[in-house]
């Protein structure tokens, strides 16, 4: 796959982030098809042993952030010193702190860049914490279209649950699941990211894409009927982008039974 077309997923976390990126990684597949960068709450004064740990638990290489580093594929990124993260044309950005105005909302910071820069390809996951770092990064995910998930309780956590239920009280948040689970919904956000690059009138995607053509009629009206709004004008391939992260989401299988759900549930 091209360089530029793999997801990059943020990962945020503080108090209690060991246990839940032991979880997180232990359910993540080899090659999963994206990327993680890890962002979390670190004291000034404090030498992380992060990078070391992560290693032992993930089964992709992690490389401790260095300024300018770019982001490939099947990779994990991790921040192991007290600086503000962000990221542009898929290289990370590493600014240092002002010992007297620290920023405290670092997952956030990352979290908005990401989605500024990777748009629909992007996903945010909050782990375990105890503040609401984060809320903020997961709204301007879903605002560009990508995929949220925060860490529902189970035997790895969250021993702090104020980060992960603050994002989950937004609303915003498609998957709120045990952090063990969490790789496998990644990867399949990383296989299904290129579904539709198959539906631009190739050939061998015509009866696909006339099924999308027609689900995407559909929904316009629903959605025009429903709330007024006319989607008609926006890029064809945004669009269906868009529905097929919903499809995803609700585990629905083809253009037909999304429509079919949207007509049965205005909600």
């Amino acid at each position: 796959m091209p360089a530029t077309d793999f997801p990059v997923v943020g990962v945020g976390a503080s108090a209690g982030a060991v246990e839940a990126l032991e979880g997180f990684f232990r359910g993540m597949p080899e090659k999963p098809g994206l990327a993680c960068v890890i962002v979390t709450h670190l004291s000034p004064d404090r030498e992380s042993l992060l990078p070391e740990i992560v290693s032992r638990f993930s089964p992709m290489p992690v490389h401790v952030i260095t300024d300018g580093m770019p982001i490939e594929v099947d990779t994990v990124y991790l921040l192991p010193t007290d600086a503000v993260l962000s990221v542009t044309n898929r290289t990370l950005r590493v600014q240092a702190q002002d010992r007297h105005r620290r920023e405290r909302r670092p997952i956030d910071v990352f979290l908005s860049a990401l989605a500024a820069d990777i748009g629909e390809l992007c996903a945010g996951v909050i782990l375990s914490g105890a503040d609401s770092d984060g809320t903020l990064g997961i709204k301007a995910i879903k605002e560009r279209g990508g995929l949220t998930l925060a860490q529902a309780p189970d035997g790895f956590g969250p021993h702090h649950p104020d980060m992960p239920d603050s994002a989950i009280s937004t609303g915003l948040v498609d998957f709120a699941v045990p952090v063990d689970q969490m790789g496998a919904k990644l990867a399949s956000f990383a296989t299904g990211a290129f579904m539709l690059d198959g539906l631009a009138g190739q050939a061998n995607a015509h009866a696909e894409t006339t099924a999308f053509d027609e689900a995407r009629e559909a929904i316009y009206a629903i959605l025009r009927n429903q709330i007024g709004h006319d989607f008609s004008g926006y890029k064809v391939k945004t669009f269906l982008r868009r529905v097929q992260r919903r499809m995803q989401v609700l585990e629905i299988q083809t253009p037909e039974a999304y429509v079919a759900r949207l007509s049965a549930d205005p909600e």
